[in-house]
């Protein structure tokens, strides 16, 4: 169990390097990065960082290859940043937006079509020094639509969420999860 202070840097592997993201444009990504590190200020923790964004800060103390334990720690005991955060898109579903069934497929109990938005996100928290993972979890996120009935009984199925938006639903969960979870 890792005891997490709001005085630990804590650096945001680049989404960009996850392939899982890359169903994602670079806006979007940008946009999640973004999040990730209001959600974690938010939170009382000030030394929060994409780790790309450090390129100089970590040419000037000669890290280069994070699977390097030597270089890795230097995050921690050159730079202050104590843990990384990582995360990977696991499977994703995107139903249908609209739907309809006529009052007599309702009547008959027809399948109700599948409308769901999903994306199972997993977030893991890691230590600089050790390289261990301190923390891992998985967040699923959903959004199922809504279903209105009309006037002749017909039931009118609606989605227009987007991927997008329930993957920052699940980021801003997992961050949630994250600070309650290693928190002393």
């Amino acid at each position: 169990m890792v005891c997490l202070n709001p005085t630990d840097g804590i650096l945001v592997l680049p989404l960009a390097w996850e392939p899982s993201f890359r169903q994602l444009s670079v806006s979007q990504k940008n946009q999640i990065e973004r999040q990730i590190i209001s959600l974690l200020q938010n939170e009382g923790f000030h030394k929060v960082e994409v780790l790309d964004r450090l390129d100089y800060e970590l040419l000037k103390e000669g890290i280069k290859d994070l699977n390097d334990p030597v270089q890795r720690e230097k995050l921690s005991s050159k730079l202050g940043y104590s843990y990384l955060i990582g995360l990977t898109i696991g499977p994703t579903r995107v139903g249908e937006t609209w739907a309809y069934q006529t009052p007599q497929e309702a009547y008959d109990l027809a399948p109700v079509p599948d409308m769901e938005i999903s994306s199972i996100l997993r977030m893991a928290l890691i230590s600089t020094e050790t390289g261990q993972i301190e923390s891992d979890f998985t967040i699923t996120s959903t959004n199922s639509g809504l279903t209105t009935s009309d006037e002749d009984g017909g039931l009118d199925y609606q989605n227009y969420a987007e991927l997008f938006g329930v993957i920052q639903h699940g980021v801003a969960k997992g961050i949630k999860n994250l600070v309650n979870g290693c928190s002393c």
